[in-house]
Protein backbone atom coordinates (compact mmCIF):
# COMPACT_ATOMS: atom_id res chain seq x y z
CA UNK A 1 0.00 0.00 0.00
CA UNK A 2 1.09 3.35 -0.67
CA UNK A 3 1.28 3.97 3.39
CA UNK A 4 4.09 1.17 4.15
CA UNK A 5 5.95 2.78 0.65
CA UNK A 6 5.73 6.65 0.79
CA UNK A 7 3.70 7.33 4.04
CA UNK A 8 3.56 10.89 3.27
CA UNK A 9 1.23 9.80 0.15
CA UNK A 10 -1.39 7.87 2.37
CA UNK A 11 -3.54 11.05 3.04
CA UNK A 12 -3.52 12.34 -0.45
CA UNK A 13 -4.26 8.68 -1.59
CA UNK A 14 -7.24 8.45 0.79
CA UNK A 15 -8.73 11.21 -0.32
CA UNK A 16 -8.91 9.56 -3.96
CA UNK A 17 -10.36 6.52 -2.45
CA UNK A 18 -12.73 8.89 -0.79
CA UNK A 19 -14.27 10.46 -3.93
CA UNK A 20 -13.93 7.13 -5.39
CA UNK A 21 -16.37 5.41 -2.83
CA UNK A 22 -18.52 8.81 -3.43
CA UNK A 23 -18.80 8.54 -7.37
CA UNK A 24 -18.16 4.63 -8.09
CA UNK A 25 -18.40 5.30 -12.11
CA UNK A 26 -15.61 7.60 -12.00
CA UNK A 27 -12.69 4.73 -11.40
CA UNK A 28 -10.44 3.82 -14.08
CA UNK A 29 -9.75 -0.17 -14.60
CA UNK A 30 -6.31 0.42 -13.93
CA UNK A 31 -5.95 -1.63 -17.09
CA UNK A 32 -6.57 -4.80 -15.18
CA UNK A 33 -10.04 -5.96 -16.08
CA UNK A 34 -9.90 -8.72 -14.08
CA UNK A 35 -10.13 -6.47 -10.33
CA UNK A 36 -13.47 -5.64 -8.88
CA UNK A 37 -13.30 -1.62 -8.48
CA UNK A 38 -13.43 -1.05 -4.65
CA UNK A 39 -12.22 -4.79 -3.95
CA UNK A 40 -9.02 -5.01 -1.69
CA UNK A 41 -6.91 -5.89 -4.92
CA UNK A 42 -8.19 -3.19 -6.96
CA UNK A 43 -7.28 -0.63 -3.70
CA UNK A 44 -4.17 -2.40 -4.03
CA UNK A 45 -2.83 -2.05 -7.43
CA UNK A 46 -4.69 1.70 -6.95
CA UNK A 47 -2.50 2.42 -4.33
CA UNK A 48 1.14 1.39 -6.55
CA UNK A 49 -0.57 3.40 -9.20
CA UNK A 50 -1.07 6.30 -7.54
CA UNK A 51 2.67 6.20 -5.79
CA UNK A 52 3.99 5.11 -9.38
CA UNK A 53 2.68 7.74 -11.00
CA UNK A 54 5.11 10.26 -8.45
CA UNK A 55 8.30 8.98 -9.48
CA UNK A 56 10.17 11.51 -11.50
CA UNK A 57 10.62 10.07 -15.06
CA UNK A 58 13.38 10.62 -17.41
CA UNK A 59 12.45 11.18 -21.56
CA UNK A 60 13.14 8.04 -23.51
CA UNK A 61 15.35 7.54 -26.33
CA UNK A 62 13.37 6.81 -29.56
CA UNK A 63 12.92 3.24 -30.04
CA UNK A 64 11.03 3.09 -33.19
CA UNK A 65 12.27 3.08 -37.08
CA UNK A 66 11.11 5.93 -38.94
CA UNK A 67 9.12 5.30 -42.05
CA UNK A 68 11.68 5.66 -45.08
CA UNK A 69 8.58 6.78 -47.07
CA UNK A 70 8.80 10.45 -44.77
CA UNK A 71 12.15 10.82 -46.18
CA UNK A 72 11.40 10.25 -49.49
CA UNK A 73 8.48 12.82 -49.48
CA UNK A 74 10.87 15.17 -47.47
CA UNK A 75 13.27 14.88 -50.56
CA UNK A 76 11.06 15.11 -53.22
CA UNK A 77 8.55 17.36 -52.54
CA UNK A 78 9.88 19.60 -49.91
CA UNK A 79 13.32 19.59 -50.96
CA UNK A 80 15.19 18.55 -48.00
CA UNK A 81 18.95 17.39 -49.32
CA UNK A 82 19.27 13.62 -49.00
CA UNK A 83 22.77 14.36 -46.56
CA UNK A 84 20.07 16.51 -44.14
CA UNK A 85 17.42 13.73 -43.85
CA UNK A 86 18.98 11.15 -41.08
CA UNK A 87 19.26 14.30 -39.16
CA UNK A 88 15.63 15.49 -39.35
CA UNK A 89 14.14 12.47 -38.59
CA UNK A 90 16.26 11.89 -35.51
CA UNK A 91 15.33 15.23 -34.55
CA UNK A 92 11.41 14.67 -35.20
CA UNK A 93 11.64 11.63 -33.19
CA UNK A 94 13.37 13.64 -30.15
CA UNK A 95 10.95 16.11 -30.63
CA UNK A 96 8.39 13.59 -30.42
CA UNK A 97 9.35 12.17 -27.00
CA UNK A 98 9.58 15.35 -25.39
CA UNK A 99 6.37 16.85 -26.69
CA UNK A 100 5.06 13.38 -24.63
CA UNK A 101 6.81 14.94 -21.73
CA UNK A 102 5.18 18.14 -21.61
CA UNK A 103 1.64 16.91 -20.42
CA UNK A 104 3.15 15.12 -17.47
CA UNK A 105 5.24 17.94 -16.43
CA UNK A 106 2.30 20.25 -16.33
CA UNK A 107 1.04 18.31 -13.64
CA UNK A 108 3.76 17.75 -11.72
CA UNK A 109 4.07 21.40 -12.23
CA UNK A 110 0.63 22.16 -11.01
CA UNK A 111 1.16 19.78 -7.81
CA UNK A 112 3.67 21.60 -6.52
CA UNK A 113 1.58 24.40 -5.70
CA UNK A 114 -1.85 22.91 -5.88
CA UNK A 115 -1.53 20.02 -3.06
CA UNK A 116 -0.26 22.81 -0.80
CA UNK A 117 -3.67 24.03 -0.89
CA UNK A 118 -5.99 21.18 -0.42
CA UNK A 119 -6.11 19.71 -3.63
CA UNK A 120 -5.06 16.59 -4.50
CA UNK A 121 -3.04 15.03 -7.95
CA UNK A 122 -4.40 11.77 -8.87
CA UNK A 123 -1.19 10.60 -10.03
CA UNK A 124 -1.65 6.94 -11.99
CA UNK A 125 -4.67 7.87 -13.53
CA UNK A 126 -7.39 6.41 -11.38
CA UNK A 127 -10.17 8.77 -11.78
CA UNK A 128 -11.63 9.25 -15.69
CA UNK A 129 -11.11 12.23 -17.51
CA UNK A 130 -9.61 13.76 -14.29
CA UNK A 131 -5.82 14.78 -12.83
CA UNK A 132 -6.88 16.74 -10.00
CA UNK A 133 -9.42 16.75 -7.31
CA UNK A 134 -10.18 18.55 -4.08
CA UNK A 135 -12.48 17.47 -0.99
CA UNK A 136 -15.26 19.79 -0.37
CA UNK A 137 -15.85 21.83 2.94
CA UNK A 138 -17.75 20.07 6.02
CA UNK A 139 -20.95 22.25 4.87
CA UNK A 140 -20.60 21.21 1.59
CA UNK A 141 -20.99 17.80 -0.55
CA UNK A 142 -19.44 19.06 -4.25
CA UNK A 143 -16.13 18.09 -5.10
CA UNK A 144 -13.97 20.35 -7.03
CA UNK A 145 -12.74 17.85 -10.00
CA UNK A 146 -10.32 19.27 -12.74
CA UNK A 147 -8.67 17.93 -15.89
CA UNK A 148 -6.07 19.66 -17.55
CA UNK A 149 -4.64 19.32 -20.87
CA UNK A 150 -1.52 20.95 -22.10
CA UNK A 151 -3.06 22.23 -25.70
CA UNK A 152 -6.65 23.40 -26.75
CA UNK A 153 -7.05 20.43 -29.32
CA UNK A 154 -5.21 17.84 -27.70
CA UNK A 155 -8.36 16.36 -25.62
CA UNK A 156 -9.74 13.04 -27.83
CA UNK A 157 -13.18 11.80 -28.18
CA UNK A 158 -13.06 9.58 -25.29
CA UNK A 159 -11.98 11.64 -23.37
CA UNK A 160 -14.48 14.65 -23.64
CA UNK A 161 -17.23 11.76 -23.41
CA UNK A 162 -16.26 10.83 -20.08
CA UNK A 163 -16.53 14.47 -18.96
CA UNK A 164 -19.70 14.73 -20.52
CA UNK A 165 -22.58 14.73 -17.75
CA UNK A 166 -20.20 15.79 -14.96
CA UNK A 167 -18.89 18.53 -12.94
CA UNK A 168 -15.41 18.01 -14.33
CA UNK A 169 -13.96 21.29 -15.41
CA UNK A 170 -11.63 21.89 -18.15
CA UNK A 171 -8.15 23.88 -18.40
CA UNK A 172 -6.03 23.86 -21.19
CA UNK A 173 -2.07 25.58 -20.93
CA UNK A 174 -1.74 26.62 -24.49
CA UNK A 175 -3.59 27.33 -28.06
CA UNK A 176 -2.68 25.08 -30.98
CA UNK A 177 -3.81 28.15 -33.39
CA UNK A 178 -2.14 31.22 -31.97
CA UNK A 179 0.15 32.17 -29.77
CA UNK A 180 0.10 32.54 -26.11
CA UNK A 181 -0.87 30.48 -23.19
CA UNK A 182 -3.96 30.13 -21.00
CA UNK A 183 -2.47 30.82 -17.61
CA UNK A 184 -5.03 33.40 -16.80
CA UNK A 185 -7.86 31.55 -16.70
CA UNK A 186 -6.68 28.78 -14.52
CA UNK A 187 -9.94 28.16 -12.73
CA UNK A 188 -8.71 28.40 -9.16
CA UNK A 189 -8.71 31.99 -8.57
CA UNK A 190 -6.78 32.18 -5.60
CA UNK A 191 -4.03 29.87 -6.91
CA UNK A 192 -3.86 31.10 -10.69
CA UNK A 193 -1.74 33.80 -9.75
CA UNK A 194 1.15 31.39 -8.47
CA UNK A 195 0.99 30.03 -12.09
CA UNK A 196 2.68 31.63 -15.44
CA UNK A 197 5.33 30.39 -18.60
CA UNK A 198 8.00 31.23 -17.24
CA UNK A 199 7.35 29.39 -13.52
CA UNK A 200 6.82 26.33 -15.94
CA UNK A 201 10.04 26.77 -17.57
CA UNK A 202 11.81 27.08 -14.46
CA UNK A 203 10.06 24.01 -12.99
CA UNK A 204 10.72 22.54 -16.37
CA UNK A 205 14.36 23.19 -15.73
CA UNK A 206 15.30 22.29 -12.10
CA UNK A 207 13.44 19.18 -12.76
CA UNK A 208 15.32 17.99 -15.69
CA UNK A 209 18.45 18.91 -14.19
CA UNK A 210 17.85 16.92 -11.28
CA UNK A 211 16.82 13.78 -13.51
CA UNK A 212 20.33 14.55 -15.36
CA UNK A 213 22.01 14.78 -11.80
CA UNK A 214 20.54 11.33 -10.97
Amino acid sequence: MVSAGRPELAEKFMTVIRFLAANPKAASNLRRKTLTIGSFDYIQAAAAAFAAGRVPRKPEPPSTVPDEMVSYILQEYFGIPAADLEKIKRGHLISMRAENMVGDLLERYLADSLEKEGWVWISGSLVKGADFLKPPPPSKRKWQVLQVKNRDNSENSSSSAIREGTSIQKWFRTFSKQPGSNWGEFPDAVLKADFSEDGFKEFVRKYLLALKKG
